[in-house]
């Protein structure tokens, strides 16, 4: 069975068009291709922002797996793509993001997280929509 992980990855956007953008190189990685990855993620619109995620629940998450090299290859293209465009006019961002990854594993105490933005609004964005608990719910 392995050692098995609960996992979300989402970003947030300004507009339709930057996802478009970002999965049209995203596809082009052949681990995404082969591990047919461009499926994986769903798009979501809330109050003006778009939103890309990945979840998945009771997955075996090792950097050494192909398809989770493939999922965390998102991460590096969409900040190349803030990098590249650099900022514009008032030091905003050309290419306005915010993303966020967490995964829990099955130990209580395993869980990791990563972020990163070029803009706040988007981030806050994120936090309120994403949050982490753990339950324990009985049925005696």
């Amino acid at each position: 069975m392995g050692y098995r992980s609960d996992v979300v990855i989402a970003f947030a956007f300004a507009s339709k068009e930057q996802i478009d953008e970002v999965m049209a190189i995203y596809r082009m990685d052949p681990r995404v291709q082969k591990n047919g990855l461009e499926t994986a993620w769903t798009i979501h619109e809330h109050e003006g922002s778009v939103f890309l995620t990945y979840s998945a629940d009771c997955v075996k998450w090792y950097d050494s797996y192909e398809d989770v090299q493939g999922l965390q290859h998102m991460s590096a293209l969409v900040k190349s793509f803030d990098d590249e465009r650099g900022r514009g006019e008032g030091n905003l961002p050309l290419f306005p993001f915010a993303y966020r990854f967490v995964r829990i594993g099955e130990e209580d105490q395993d869980i990791e997280s990563d972020s990163d933005y070029s803009d706040m609004g988007l981030m806050d964005q994120l936090w309120d929509r994403m949050s982490l608990t753990r339950e324990i719910n009985t049925d005696f």
